[in-house]
């Protein structure tokens, strides 16, 4: 659309608004422009130029920067507005960039330059990294009548991924704004004008690795002197740490050089054994697994070239799992192969449709050694201790409840009513530590309603204390993070049992020989099985270890495995053929854990996202 039509109809729709529209505005905005430099830390350069139209005088505007974003914080820093008196202000969730003076007014027409650097740091998506930043934040209280961005990415991306949205937060339309992709950079603007706290956000899914060099910043502000001023809490802190010790603490361990894998356990298993938990690779691991064993056969298909370049795998059926495979290797076996047709499936009927049973696969794994007496890993714990352990970790809510409650009484002895109103968090404290030390495994509605339970306490305590107590909001989270780290050291309490102790030294003894094998202990290996390299390269995968497992090779006469097809090097070694496993092994493993987003994407992009659910944003107001 001609850019000047754009701007006659946005002219002739904020004229012809309603009166009501009007009332409540000192000023609109004219233009927005947003230029953003992408780097390759994922922090952005920004720059903004907001032409204002003051309705009545005002002394200027203020811009508020949010200083989270999903679960992580943001620094924000190098604000500038020159030419304009400036005062910034910080608060732990945003920042607030006053422009004008007290002492003067603006009217009519003002053009304000604000730049500064936004760090989103580190993101918290384990299978992918992705730019989703809210060009316009959905709490600006003003009609802002059109918007240009820009956007530079530092490195080449799939421009058919990006997704541009605006509208009220939680919105998905696209048919308000227009954009182009030329090379590395993103050039959008508004068709029409954004109404009172409506959002403008830009979402582009990139693959894992795009950032380098992204730290996960911490908190604004440091509780440390808080936890110091509370002989209590670290007190606390200092009883957890010796309960674990003296009943949490794992036995010293001897591994000894293991060349198989412990008791013919999948590599699934040994994912658990080694962390004492199942991740998502751990069950993408069985499908290598099942390939080596002759279950299955990988065939590779790629399309697009360079940083376009796609993956896509297909799986062939020859044979059912043997009827002594684990139950829940059944299960994901069965349902793998459902989703494709006459015993093929590819990587692409899995996206969106197979996360459910790879999180079913995952609880199955775990319970296959809880559910086994003769398997178990870890010891449960005794009812006193979980009492014990629970009331530990609620002492700190205990007293700060007492504290907080001394200005809502206007007395030490009535202050000490916070005492028994803080069992409605110790109560929930102990039903979950039951669960969590296995004294009420099988409960799962226990386990909700104490968490919903303590939840609601926690958020009423924290409104009665913080909020009517006029409480430092820092003081009570020092509390509740003390209460937390006991929390952990329960968590890790689970000591392993004597079969535990057995398992784990042959894995390490296992992983050893994978990491430091000598040459001539490998060739011997391989002489009498010359699919040796193969039957261990899953559980190279799982321990990360797979580089190294190739390495031992080079030199040998390996054979390509006849359960793989596509492979295009010109010449067939370990570490040429592990490579490609290993990106293989990525694709399978987003494909299988790809999960629906719970918001819908445009026609014309494959993007994500929603109107303001992107980094940044915020927004404005006059004063």
């Amino acid at each position: 659309m001609n850019r000047k039509i754009i701007l006659l109809i946005s002219a002739v729709m904020l004229l012809t608004a309603p009166l009501s529209l009007w009332a409540d505005e000192y000023f609109v905005i004219d233009h927005y422009q947003v230029d953003i430099d992408v780097m390759e830390n994922n922090s952005y350069k920004i720059t903004e130029v907001i032409d204002v139209n003051f309705q009545t005088e005002r002394h200027g505007i203020y811009r508020t920067l949010p200083r989270r974003f999903d679960e992580g914080w943001v620094k924000i820093s190098n604000i500038s507005v020159p030419g304009h008196e400036t005062s910034i202000s910080k608060s732990s969730d945003e920042v607030e960039i006053r422009i004008g003076s007290a002492d003067s007014y603006v009217n009519g027409k003002v053009s304000y330059t604000i730049s500064y650097t936004y760090d989103v740091g580190a993101d918290f998506l384990n299978d992918m990294d992705e730019f989703n930043h809210n060009i316009i934040g959905d709490q600006w209280d003003t009609t802002i009548a059109a918007v240009d961005f820009r956007i530079k990415m530092p490195k080449s991306f799939d421009a058919g991924y990006v997704n541009c949205t605006s509208g009220y937060y939680g919105e998905t339309n696209s048919s308000n704004v227009e954009w182009e992709v030329k090379s590395k950079t993103i050039t959008g603007r508004t068709l029409l004008p954004l109404n009172n706290y409506e959002a403008l956000t830009v979402a582009l899914p990139l693959p894992e690795g795009y950032w380098e060099g992204a730290v996960k910043h911490k908190k604004p502000g440091s509780f440390l002197f808080t936890i110091l001023s509370y002989p209590l809490y670290v007190i606390v802190i200092v009883l957890g740490f010796v309960l674990w010790y003296k009943k949490g603490r794992d036995n010293k361990l001897f591994p000894s050089v293991e060349f198989d894998p412990p008791e013919d356990m999948n590599p699934s298993e040994i994912g658990y054994i080694i962390d004492g938990r199942v991740d998502n690779k751990d069950v993408t691991s069985l499908i290598l697994y099942w390939a080596d064993r002759g279950f299955l056969e990988i065939e590779e298909e790629t399309s697009g070239k360079g940083p376009f370049k796609k993956k896509n795998l297909h799986l062939f059926k020859l044979k059912e799992l043997e009827a002594s495979a684990a139950e829940y290797e059944k299960k994901v076996f069965n349902k793998l192969f459902s989703l494709g047709s006459a015993d093929k499936v590819s990587t692409s009927d899995l996206t969106n449709k197979f996360y459910s049973t790879v999180g079913t696969a995952k609880t199955d794994i775990k319970k296959s050694f809880d559910d086994n007496k003769e398997r178990t890993i870890y010891v449960k714990g005794g009812a006193g201790f979980t009492f014990l352990t629970g009331l530990l970790a609620a002492l700190p809510i205990m007293v700060i409840l007492a504290e907080g409650f001394l200005p809502l009484t206007g007395s030490g002895p009535m202050a000490l009513l916070g005492i028994p109103f803080s069992l409605f968090l110790v109560i929930p404290s102990l039903m979950i530590g039951s669960v969590i030390t296995g004294q009420n495994t099988g409960s799962k509605a226990t386990l909700i309603f104490a968490i919903l339970f303590g939840g609601f306490s926690f958020l009423f305590f924290a409104m009665l204390t913080v909020v009517a107590g006029e409480m430092p909001i820092y003081k009570y989270l020092a509390a509740v993070a003390s209460s937390i780290i006991v929390s952990i050291f329960i968590s890790i309490m689970s000591r392993r049992t004597e079969y535990g102790d057995k398992i784990l030294e042959k894995t390490l003894g296992f992983k050893e020989f994978i990491k430091t094998a000598e040459k001539d202990k490998l060739e011997m290996m391989f002489e009498s099985n010359p699919q040796y390299f193969y039957n261990i390269l899953p559980y190279a995968i799982v321990l990360g270890l797979s580089d190294k497992w190739s390495a031992h090779f080079e030199g040998l006469a390996l054979e390509p495995p006849k359960w793989y097809r596509g492979y295009h090097y010109n010449t067939f070694s370990a570490a040429a053929f592990t490579s490609t496993m290993n990106s293989s092994f990525k694709t399978l493993n987003t494909s299988m854990n790809s999960a629906p987003s719970s918001s819908g994407s445009s026609g014309s992009s494959s993007g994500g996202g929603f109107s303001g659910g992107g980094s940044g944003g915020g927004g404005g107001g006059s004063w």
